[in-house]
């Protein structure tokens, strides 16, 4: 089932489908009139000296070719590299292999190549509407907004940036996970990178073509792996946009949670050879502008311009715990997706991260049940709605798959999970668990949430670029009224773009 399409809602009670059993230092930024002059010199000045300076370049190669087999790209034998040679497993085929209600935690790999033959099959792009940029633009962009300049290097990387319009250097030959923040973003690609990007704003971002690399190359195509996994959902699911080298098959970018025919041409710039060496460098520009830091692990940058610098290993590029806030989430049985309920129930949601940990407190009312497993059971009320058809048997044996979660939060019926909806990326759903949430009833139908979760990189990425949601399932009529609940969600509360904003 296509989660995206609400007109595949079928209401059924657990009754109609049959018994279940019982298993259970800041400054000023620029303004244009003080620093134009400044800052045009400079650009030019240690422009003219990069490109001057810099070895002739031939366009960097992959080692791959189409008589080769996909596998001997330049991470191959590495975590970094699944092309076919050494890449797990397929994942069972079909248009449904996993219910969309199955919690549990899935790891088909990320994905950095397709086939040769995949790679053809994008559309692509007409070059006499692609624009060009250059240092002096991109540079000069993320001065005057505040924004930085972000080169997380090698390895499995995590960049969170913030308010201004950066400049992400994705060409580092690694796989980076991507939260842009707000602003007119700049995110470079580069040969043998892949860059997924969890926010990508078609109507404000923009790809820069690293070297080696022009609109020729390009392949722009939806995904086609339907299974879902939370967080780590695979590079190719059919909700994003795939940027591929059609050279080699490389994917360049996944952009999550985008369509294809959002993306064009304006969406790209062209960059002359060596451009990005007068940012990268150390010189009067970037020390007059940035604040620079190199380094491995954690870089965590300020409320001024920085251009925080990885190594070779994995690292984690962050805006830093003042660049960002939370405004108050509701929901309602309306905003339940992709089975919207006819709940009187609302619910509200304050959220908080600081220094990794995520603090979660809220309450909701006026349920038509109690919170699922919040009276000890461990099977479907009979009254109970199930929105999509599925089997209560089925359900239960979902939930009871995931005992905890991956800090070890006991079972509850209350979740947080991955995916957008409610802002203007549109609706999708990932029932993977992503954690549990405590709930506590105060009667009936009314209670209180709460939770406190050490996030990973990719986890804050995903929860600061607006992709997590609260889910509140309900079961059984605890106040005998002929109500039971929603064992497919009750109440969803979107932490989404409209909630999370950069300061």
């Amino acid at each position: 089932m296509e989660l995206d399409r609400k007109d595949q809602t079928q209401e059924t009670t657990a009754a109609d489908l049959g018994s279940v059993a019982n298993p259970k230092s800041a400054s000023s930024p620029l303004t244009e009139s003080q620093g134009a002059a400044i800052l045009a010199t400079d650009l030019n000045s240690n422009l003219d000296q990069a490109v001057t300076n810099a070895p002739a370049k031939a366009a960097q190669t992959t080692g791959l070719e189409d008589s080769k087999p996909m596998g001997t790209c330049q991470n191959a034998g590495t975590a970094l590299c699944t092309c076919s040679a050494n890449r797990p497993p397929a994942p069972p085929s079909g248009p449904n292999p996993i219910d969309e209600h199955d919690h549990t935690a899935k790891n088909f790999g990320q994905i950095t190549h397709v086939s040769m033959e995949a790679a053809q099959t994008g559309r692509g792009l007409d070059g006499t509407k692609v624009g060009r940029t250059s240092a002096i633009k991109l540079g000069s962009r993320a001065a005057f907004s505040r924004g930085d300049i972000l080169d997380p290097g090698g390895g499995t990387n995590t960049v969170i940036s913030g308010r201004g319009s950066d400049v992400i250097l994705g060409t580092g030959r690694g796989f980076n996970t991507i939260t842009t923040g707000t602003g007119r973003d700049a995110i470079v690609l580069g040969q043998e990178t892949t860059n997924r990007i969890f926010d990508f704003d078609a109507a404000n971002d923009f790809l820069v073509l690293g070297e080696g690399m022009t609109v020729n190359d390009i392949s722009i195509q939806q995904g086609t792996n339907a299974n879902r996994a939370g967080v780590n959902q695979p590079t190719d699911n059919t909700a994003n946009t795939l940027i591929i080298d059609k050279r080699n098959g490389h994917v360049l970018a996944s952009l999550t949670f985008t369509k294809a025919d959002t993306i064009s041409e304006k969406n790209f710039r062209a960059l002359a050879p060596g451009q990005l060496q007068a940012l990268s460098a150390d010189n009067s520009l970037t020390s007059r502008f940035f604040r620079t830091q190199r380094g491995e692990g954690q870089l965590t940058g300020s409320r001024r311009s920085d251009r925080l610098i990885g190594g070779a290993n994995s690292d984690f590029l962050f805006v830093g715990n003042d660049g960002f806030r939370f405004e108050k989430a509701t929901g309602g049985g309306g905003t339940e997706f992709p089975f919207a309920t006819d709940s009187p129930g609302t619910s509200e949601v304050t959220t908080e991260l600081k220094d990794g940990v995520m603090k979660l407190t809220g309450s909701y009312r006026n349920f038509d049940a109690a919170p699922l497993f919040s009276q000890g059971e461990t099977s479907i009320d009979p009254k109970a709605r199930i929105l999509n058809g599925s089997n209560p048997q089925a359900l239960v044996n979902g939930f009871l798959a995931v005992s905890q979660d991956s800090e070890g939060n006991a079972r509850t019926g209350t979740h947080l999970h991955f995916s957008p909806a409610g802002d203007d990326r549109g609706n999708f759903a990932d029932a993977t668990v992503v954690r549990f949430v405590n709930n506590t009833a105060t009667d009936a139908k009314s209670g209180t949430i709460s939770g406190q979760f050490k996030l990973t990189p990719e986890e804050q990425a995903a929860l600061l670029s607006g992709n997590i949601y609260v889910n509140i399932h309900t079961n059984l009529d605890v106040d005998g009224d002929g109500k039971a609940g929603f064992p497919t969600g009750e109440n969803r509360i979107n932490l989404n773009k409209n909630v999370v904003k950069f300061v």
